[in-house]
């Protein structure tokens, strides 16, 4: 249904919109963060902090992420590539490019010469030696190694925990074992045996009999214990728990900030942040032509010592006797000493203010109970006032303006002796029916809602094809207002009872709202998918001026418009998304908004997929399509 160059724009249009952390002015230098993840990676955020707080104002932060979510899991270079390809094409001011964790980079190494040749490049959270040892040959790279402090944890066990006599690594693979043995395969630590727990090879069950069964005289360094046979991913919050309440308090270590959970000391950790901070002081350096005196770096120096106070206290460490500029998580008597007289102060005023609220509450209770309902019927009633005043002044001119147009074109018509018919002054007659017509509609199905006499009528349809083929009435009226539109549906085919007037209603007024709002030569992206739970979602969402917080509440209330805050001046009588919500409600769906100002607005329907007891598929008329969206759009002209 949708050719390849069109799933290409699509594709890098999503990846677009998704995720920007920073709005800066245009005229701004631009630097590309490549992440090999997505949002919802546990290090995301951190890595762009990090990259934020050395970029100040002075850069704009792109950014590109090729949502590789696990091991298993590799990212369709192809895509990507078109992704990049288009995006590098877009960017005016393109300073450098930051690569996070290993996929970005080997993807940088494949097509650098393509892509990337001449562009300053600096990397971060990479493991894999072999790409950074071929990245920084090319005079224009710089990065930072993400390097396990392994050698200072085993040197806080030696000194914490004397009777410990077995390290267990626990991790995804073996890669980090291995480093403790030279060159000749002997032990660097002759003090402890080790034992390398693999989690890809149990199930979670085995994998908590294994850990049970470790010897109390051991230690054990958790890594990247997140994949399973059973399980592709867990979180530390999961896993962390399970090692701990299967290991009989033995001492728990950990390499990674985010690995410091409940029951974890801590140890010399990677911080995300501070990688990601170094990695773009390192490139801003480079492109500002600053001296460096490493353009790599490789050891842990880049690590810091963080302890868990709980986990520090339980196993009877002393703060003192921690490294130098250790950061304590948790600790409360910090907290206390940082505020001593503020804490004080705080206990002297609760306490006096205890002794007064008890006093008082008994009588205020009622008191605050009776005016609240004096004050919310109060409100109740002028907001109702207001809402009919309004909706009185807006049905007023939704009338008298499409009448005093017809009513001009017809004086032009009965003029004698003059040519002033013509199919456009027909046309301007047939639109502003349609749109009166529309307004008696909207009034009519307002009057049915409140007598509870709209009932749905049921036929199964191809959702997928009736979206698209509104989509391509609608187009003209997108065109019109010189915006592009999108329709992206990640199925080609849903088939599921519904009512299609009146989900067409829906999808009229929501793609109407989206073009008069959206500013010029923005664009309206429509998305399909189906969810977990088994609703289809379908996505609107315009390059608009979006909406305030305080009138997100109320944007489906009826009567409700929101011109001050859009800063616009569209016609509407306000009922249209009250309607639209209405619509969807019947069909057991929600309507939901996401918006800030300035920022856009993105409209979500969700529908439950069912179907009925039927063998045909309702197909819809083209001609029908076209015609109910100019009488939806009647207002928009072309």
């Amino acid at each position: 249904m949708i050719d390849t160059k069109k799933f290409i724009m699509i594709f890098i249009s999503l990846f677009l919109i998704m995720y920007s952390p920073k709005t800066y002015a245009l005229e701004n230098k631009e630097i590309l963060f490549i992440s090999s993840y997505n949002p919802n990676f546990i290090t995301f955020k951190d890595q762009v902090k990090g990259i934020e707080s050395a970029l100040g104002d002075d850069y704009n932060l792109q950014v590109q992420y090729m949502n590789s979510t696990s091991d298993n899991y590799r990212v369709d270079e192809n895509n990507f590539y078109n992704l990049l390809k288009y995006s590098l094409s877009t960017y005016k001011h393109l300073e450098g490019i930051i690569l996070g964790d290993d996929d970005a980079l080997e993807f940088y190494i494949k097509y650098r010469d393509d892509l990337f040749k001449d562009i300053p490049v600096s990397f971060f959270g990479i493991s894999n030696e072999e790409n950074i040892n071929t990245a920084i040959k090319f005079d224009n790279v710089v990065g930072v190694r993400e390097k396990e402090s392994l050698d200072e944890i085993i040197k806080l066990i030696q000194n914490y925990h004397k009777n410990v006599e077995n390290i267990i690594l626990i991790d995804n693979n073996y890669r980090v074992i291995n480093s403790f043995y030279d060159n000749k395969g002997h032990l660097k630590y002759n003090d402890f045996n080790f034992e390398n727990l693999v989690t890809k090879e149990f199930n979670i069950d085995d994998f908590k009999n294994e850990i049970s069964n470790i010897n109390k005289n051991s230690a054990i360094i958790s890594l990247y214990p997140i994949h399973f046979k059973d399980v592709q991913w867990l979180d530390y919050n999961d896993i962390n728990p399970i090692i701990k309440d299967n290991t009989n308090n033995i001492p728990i270590y950990t390499c990674l900030t985010y690995g410091i959970t409940d029951g974890v000391i801590g140890g010399k950790v990677v911080d995300m942040y501070n990688h990601s901070k170094v990695a773009t002081e390192m490139l801003l350096k480079f492109i500002n032509g600053e001296n460096l005196n490493n353009k790599y770096i490789g050891d842990d120096s880049t690590n810091d010592y963080v302890f868990n106070y709980n986990s520090l206290k339980k196993h009877n460490i002393k703060l003192s006797s921690l490294p130098e500029n250790s950061t304590i998580i948790n600790n409360p008597i910090d907290t206390i000493k940082r505020n001593n007289y503020l804490f004080l102060l705080i206990l002297l005023l609760l306490l006096t203010l205890m002794s007064i609220i008890i006093t008082l509450i008994i009588y205020i209770k009622y008191r605050i109970k009776y005016e609240r309902n004096i004050i919310k019927a109060k409100n109740m009633a002028e907001e109702a006032s207001m809402l009919k005043s309004h909706f009185i002044s807006n049905i007023s001119h939704e009338l008298k303006t499409p009448i005093t147009v017809i009513m001009s074109v017809i004086q032009l018509l009965q003029i004698k002796n003059t040519n002033h018919y013509s199919d456009k002054n027909i046309d301007i007659i047939d639109k502003n029916c349609k749109r009166l017509l529309r307004l008696i509609n909207n009034i009519i199905d307002m009057e049915k809602f409140d007598a509870k006499e709209i009932k749905l009528d049921l036929k199964n349809i191809n959702i997928v094809n009736l979206i698209d083929d509104i989509v391509d009435s609608v187009e003209p009226y997108a065109k019109s207002k010189n915006l592009n539109m999108i329709f992206d549906p990640y199925c080609e085919e849903v088939y599921m009872a519904i009512d299609g007037p009146k989900i067409e209603r829906v999808i009229l007024n929501l793609l109407s709202n989206a073009i008069k709002f959206s500013y010029p030569s923005g664009t309206v992206y429509i998305n399909l998918y189906k969810d977990n739970e088994n609703n289809v979602v379908i996505s609107f969402k315009d390059s608009g001026p979006g909406i305030s917080e305080k009138n997100l509440k109320s944007i489906f209330d009826r009567f409700t418009q929101v011109d001050n805050t859009m800063r616009r001046n569209n016609e509407g009588s306000g009922i249209g998304l009250s309607i639209a919500n209405s619509f969807v409600t019947l069909h057991k769906g929600t309507i939901d908004v996401k918006s800030k100002e300035n920022e856009g607005s993105e409209f979500i329907v969700k529908i439950p997929i069912k179907l009925i007891d039927e063998e045909n598929i309702l197909f819809y008329d083209r001609e029908i399509l076209d015609n109910n969206a100019k009488t939806e759009l009647s207002d928009i002209y072309l």
